[in-house]
């Protein structure tokens, strides 16, 4: 072979091997270009169940509720409102502790009889009295010409119990009371933000 052919031939291979090197140096570089699917799972949002019984409700639905929490509650009659509201009346015993459910036609009239969002205590009320939807309870002794009597210990501790029972079901629940109890479901008024002090003039200097 002559000396021309030879070096012809080695700059051949070279260059083969030159565009060799490169293809491999390009398929190693790029990969694979399709992004990397993630395994996170997308955050999920929790939210609370409302387990508030929607629309009237029946008195005697309450009681099964106050019974099948364990509370010692025995119905002793049952009567109605003079005036067609309250349409139903329970007058229970829970434990040693006067109880009442009033069933009225619907919130309006719930409202109508005087049970509103700041009410105050009024002559015949029992300590505690809770409302929601079309239903009224009363807890402890009722005189009827006179504001309720501060409640004993033993009367607020039933008071807890009978609103935690009666709030997972109905609810929000509101109270007029002596010694009034946490509403699990009702939230507390917002407090106040403490105004901010005013500040004292700087004094003035004295002239000589």
């Amino acid at each position: 072979m002559t000396e021309p052919a030879t070096v012809v031939r080695a700059l051949w291979l070279r260059a083969a091997l030159l565009a060799a090197i490169l293809v491999a140096l390009v398929a190693a570089c790029g990969g694979n270009s399709s992004p990397t699917p993630s395994t996170t799972a997308p955050p999920t949002s929790t939210s609370t169940v409302d387990r508030h019984l929607s629309g009237n409700v029946d008195a005697n639905r309450l009681f099964q509720i106050l019974s099948g929490a364990g509370l010692p509650v025995n119905q002793e009659s049952v009567t109605a409102g003079p005036n067609g509201d309250p349409t139903t009346i329970l007058f229970l015993k829970d434990g040693f502790q006067a109880l009442s459910i009033e069933q009225y036609s619907g919130p309006k009239a719930v409202s109508d009889a005087g049970f509103t969002t700041g009410s105050k205590l009024v002559k015949g009320d029992s300590p505690y009295t809770f409302w929601a939807v079309n239903l009224v309870i009363r807890l402890g002794p009722r005189i009827p010409n006179a504001l309720p009597a501060g409640p004993t210990l033993d009367l607020q501790n039933e008071a807890a119990r009978v609103v935690a029972a009666i709030d997972p079901y109905i609810g929000p629940l509101q109270q007029r009371s002596i010694a009034p109890v946490t509403l699990p479901s009702t939230p507390e008024p917002a407090k106040p933000s403490p105004s901010p002090s005013a500040k004292s003039p700087a004094p003035s200097a004295s002239k000589r």
